[in-house]
């Protein structure tokens, strides 16, 4: 019978833990769980009824960066005891040496701290860190004895084992550090470093614990490491995060929808945006426009066919509709069968527009479908009333400021910024509503009202 324990990492300050299983073939496998507090002496434990030979057991991690804190956070465990070897001489002798002089020459925990690892780290050590040493040959076995140091010195010490998560690597060993008290604080010094802090890529895989591995039924047990980079999106990483930790807020996310609905979704949630816009140009600018959601409609199609493209095929179908209705004008209709005359007239000119353009082998052409045929229609039989009552001027004047405002809604609405935050984050949604409640009070002067008044104000204006 086999039986294995092995350490292995927990959440951090700096870096998160995703997901983690154990691989092995016939071994029964025990998870470390996640008990409240427990993610300091985390262990998994493998075990199987009967095993001969050569064993291989893989344990595997998924980690992520949280953010840059360069610490390991703190621990809640009392600190080991002194090992007895270093209670009797000629060690003994030798590690109050050391402290007497580190305690000279420094002024906390800290600085005690550093001290001693410049003396270990010393070309030519001194006696007692000859003496001390004598059997070290790894750092490990250096990053031991300076913690019984420091644990002989009062000082709150916990050995910690770890990696750098960076590119990709295989059989990469593990880092020893060291954790102290100082006052207050939680302090880390890598075992060669004489000045605290470790990088924010610093996985901690083992914080105290007497031992990486325990084997019972077998020998010569060796562990090594594999690191492999890979890229996950952000909103995943959080959504797993969430999850592992019982969050069951992130259910109610639109990424939980189907695809289909999603891509909807992410053009509908930019339209706030675009009558905000709209909003902020006609109540505080003074841009007239022909209708209020005109502007967000054509910007709607511009980022479907691009925006020079939108224009072009605008100004055609528009145009030609005004010609047709200006025809239509003598008939005398009355205004539903008008406006139902000119959604057939518009639409059989999309149509038009889109067979000549395949045939010519203009590309642009196919876009016309896109656009909406009902605001299209509407816009033909506004401008032409506009037309007859208060002339071109008019319909000039409301044509290019709804054609602005179709353009700036463009930019506002095809911002892929502003599209993953208002998607990720639908209660940014609330803030757009205020702020258009805001400007629905606003009953000051608007930008282009200054000029109109301004023979009123002399020379001021």
């Amino acid at each position: 019978p086999v039986k294995v324990s092995f350490a292995v990492p927990g959440d951090q300050t700096s870096v998160g833990v995703l997901e983690e299983e154990g691989v092995s073939l016939g071994y029964g496998f025990i998870g470390p769980g996640d008990e409240e507090g427990k993610e300091l002496h985390r262990r998994v434990t493998w075990s199987k009824a009967s095993a001969e030979g050569l064993q291989h057991l893989y344990y595997r991690v998924v980690a992520y960066q949280k953010n840059n804190q360069h610490d390991l956070g703190s621990f809640e465990s009392t600190a080991p005891k002194v090992d007895s070897k270093y209670l009797e001489e000629p060690l003994r002798t030798a590690v109050q040496g050391l402290i007497h002089e580190a305690r000279q020459h420094s002024a906390d925990a800290s600085t005690c701290t550093g001290y001693l690892i410049q003396l270990f780290q010393s070309q030519e050590p001194s006696q007692n860190v000859r003496l001390l040493t004598r059997n070290c040959k790894k750092e490990l076995d250096t990053a031991r004895v300076l913690q019984q140091i420091l644990l002989a010195a009062d000082i709150d010490a916990h050995l910690v084992r770890g990696l750098y998560l960076k590119e990709s690597r295989n059989r990469q060993a593990l880092i020893p550090a060291l954790m102290i008290r100082n006052g207050k604080n939680w302090e880390t010094f890598l075992a060669d470093q004489p000045r605290p802090g470790v990088p924010s890529s610093f996985l901690a895989w083992q914080r105290g614990g007497d031992s990486l591995i325990d084997l019972m039924g077998g020998k010569g047990a060796r562990v090594s490491f594999s690191v492999l980079r890979n890229r996950r999106p952000l909103v995943g990483v959080v959504e797993s995060a969430a999850a592992r930790k019982g969050n069951v807020l992130t259910r109610f996310s639109l990424y939980n929808l189907p695809i289909d609905q999603q891509n909807a979704y992410r053009l509908l949630m930019m339209v706030p945006l675009g009558a905000l816009v709209v909003v902020i140009l006609r109540n505080v600018v003074g841009i007239r426009t022909s209708g209020t959601f005109m502007p967000i409609l054509l910007s709607m199609a511009f980022l479907e066919t691009t925006l020079l493209v939108g224009l072009i095929i605008f100004f055609m179908i528009v145009g030609a509709g005004l010609a047709v209705r200006s025809s239509l004008s003598k008939l005398d209709l009355l205004l539903v069968p008008r406006i139902s005359a000119v959604v057939v007239v518009v639409i059989g000119i999309m149509v038009s527009v889109s067979v000549f353009g395949h045939l010519m082998q203009m590309p642009f052409a196919r876009s016309v479908t896109l656009f909406p045929i009902i605001i299209l229609a509407w816009t033909v039989e506004r401008l032409s009333v506009l037309w007859e009552e208060d002339g071109p001027r008019e319909v000039g004047i409301q044509t290019a400021g709804s054609l602005a405002a179709a353009v700036l809604c463009y930019f506002v609405m095809g911002s892929t910024t502003l599209g993953y935050m208002i998607f990720t984050f639908p209660e940014m949604l609330l803030v757009v509503l205020a702020v258009i409640l805001m400007f629905g009070q606003y009953t000051g002067y608007r930008l282009s009202e200054l000029r109109r008044f301004a023979p009123l104000d002399g020379d001021r204006l």
